[in-house]
């Protein structure tokens, strides 16, 4: 997470935008599971980052500790630059069909619908600092 336009954004704006782009990714991963519903052998991936997002934000400040290089990690799932790491992983599930595709379309389905709710939610919250922003510009007029 870099700090971007010259401060007019903070580290709650950041975490949001942030946010953002773990729920458009996610986004793709459950596309695509519903994608390969009928793929034989396809078993279902997760895509899970909120515990990472919390922790990030928990701690209060963008960049706690210095570091060489970017890259170095920060906690086990953030890295010094703020850079979130998901758990990317092959989903646990009860139910194999014949074909062995794990994928349950009602499940996936369920999943994109809240992540679009949640998705739109972030976005209407960065609109409202924008809006914000542009009434102070403009002068309150």
């Amino acid at each position: 997470m870099k700090n971007i336009a010259g401060g007019l954004f903070g580290f709650s704006d950041q975490i949001k935008m942030e946010a953002l782009n773990q729920r458009l990714l996610r986004n793709q991963v459950v596309t695509a599971n519903i994608a390969n519903a009928e793929t034989p052998g396809f078993r279902a991936i997760g895509y899970d980052f909120e515990k990472q997002l919390q922790s990030l934000a928990g701690s209060g400040e963008p960049f706690l500790m210095k570091a060489s290089h970017p890259r170095h990690l920060r906690t086990s799932h953030t890295q010094a630059d703020g850079t979130i790491r998901p758990d990317v992983y092959i989903r646990p599930t009860e139910s194999v069909s014949e074909d062995g595709n794990t994928v349950d379309v009602d499940l996936e389905m369920g999943k994109l619908a809240t992540n679009q709710i949640l998705y739109r939610g972030i976005v209407d919250l960065i609109n409202k600092k924008i809006g914000k922003l542009r009434y102070a510009i403009s002068g309150g007029a």
